[in-house]
């Protein structure tokens, strides 16, 4: 997808490429209309239309003010887009235990008051729960199951797919800037988010060698799960020159996070294993447990837990960048991006706010990581 420029005196026009998703902000019936000010409410000459990722168009009269999120990344990306969670009034529990765990929380800790009930583990929507905060807008994942009882209920729902592409996010962005009236947000996270990606693809491009294989498990402890096929964990592994086992000769049967066993895992073989943040898992628990000790990724202690920041790292999201980073340096000790320093601009940029000493370490899991290889990179000073 590619995002136009931004027009801040006349109309907002973002448009993704195969009609995915569109998004118009000024237009009135007789035609594109001055944008408000920043700052404004907007009027109702001034309409703000968003197309969603179901290519449904919905149209508010002035930037929303009440927003209920339910998928995961949605709460997080909210408040970076807008600057503040003053207008996120509920959220899937998943997103709020983030905010906890994470440094969000710590941030913005209005957040964590905030209901959290909303939505089943599976997304179902709490329609009652919902409709009770009047919000101007619910964001939904777009399938018809989960979207259909909102709507039934009076609500408007703006429906997001997530196709494992950094489109994605660059939709979900665009899609929140014009409905919060802050279209310009969007052209500033995809310029930053853009620079990032050359800059890791161009790393990655000018290497000589095949890159390490890299095993990325969304749940470990109850059950191992794998990112395979469509997955944005895929994406990224491959964006930083490394190779995923569960997409490669010997791939996992499925798209998405499929489950597996450990015999799998003794077959690949993977140089590198990523334990993600929806659970507890830790490299200790890899290290300790003897089931595991012929793997090459546990012989060279090049077990990680992903980090987690304002949200958790390893889905996509508006930190993003940090993690292709952050997992390029796992992967490629020797060429280190400086990511200490990375995390403080972007922290500064999406939340106007600089983490402590402290807060790096708990984002970047520097404690559970410091058994692992070559993990000192990260450390201060």
């Amino acid at each position: 997808m590619r995002v136009d420029d931004l027009n801040r005196r006349a109309v907002l026009q973002v448009f993704v490429a195969g009609g995915s998703a569109a998004f118009l902000a000024g237009c009135g019936a007789s035609g594109p209309q001055p944008a408000s000010p920043p700052g404004s409410s907007g009027t109702a000459s001034a309409n703000i239309s968003v197309t969603d990722q179901r290519g449904k168009t919905v149209t508010f009269a002035k930037p929303v003010t009440s927003v209920v999120t339910i998928p995961m990344p949605a709460a997080s990306l909210l408040v970076a887009v807008d600057g503040g969670a003053d207008h996120l009034r509920a959220m899937h529990n998943a997103s709020w235990v983030a905010m906890r765990d994470g440094v969000m929380g710590s941030m913005f800790p209005r957040a964590l008051e905030l209901p959290h009930d909303v939505a089943t583990q599976d997304f179902t929507p709490n329609v009652e729960s919902v409709r009770a905060l009047n919000p101007d807008v619910v964001i939904q994942w777009s399938d018809s199951q989960l979207v259909e009882p909102l709507e039934n209920a009076g609500l408007t729902v703006l429906g997001l797919k997530n196709t494992g592409k950094q489109e994605d996010v660059d939709a979900w962005v665009a899609m929140f800037a014009a409905m919060l009236g802050k279209p310009e947000r969007a052209t500033e996270i995809k310029a930053h988010s853009d620079k990032e990606f050359a800059e890791v693809k161009s790393l990655a491009a000018g290497r000589s060698s095949a890159g390490p294989s890299i095993l990325y498990f969304n749940r470990f402890t109850g059950g191992l799960k794998a990112a395979a096929a469509n997955t944005y964990n895929d994406t990224y592994i491959k964006l930083v020159g490394g190779t995923n086992p569960a997409t490669g000769k010997d791939p996992l049967p499925g798209v998405g996070m499929v489950g597996l066993d450990v015999e799998q895992v003794l077959r690949w073989d993977p140089e590198i294993i990523l334990l993600g943040n929806f659970d507890q898992a830790v490299p200790q628990d890899i290290y300790s447990d003897p089931v595991w000790r012929n793997i090459s990724a546990v012989r060279s202690r090049r077990v990680y837990k992903v980090p987690l920041g304002g949200y958790r790292w390893d889905p996509p999201g508006q930190e993003s960048p940090l993690m292709w980073h952050w997992l390029s340096d796992i992967a490629f000790p020797a060429a280190r991006s400086g990511l200490r320093g990375k995390v403080n601009d972007y922290f500064r940029f999406l939340y106007n706010h600089e983490p402590t000493a402290e807060e790096l370490g708990k984002i970047l899991w520097t404690s559970a990581n410091s058994g692992s290889a070559d993990y000192q990179q990260f450390n201060a000073g």
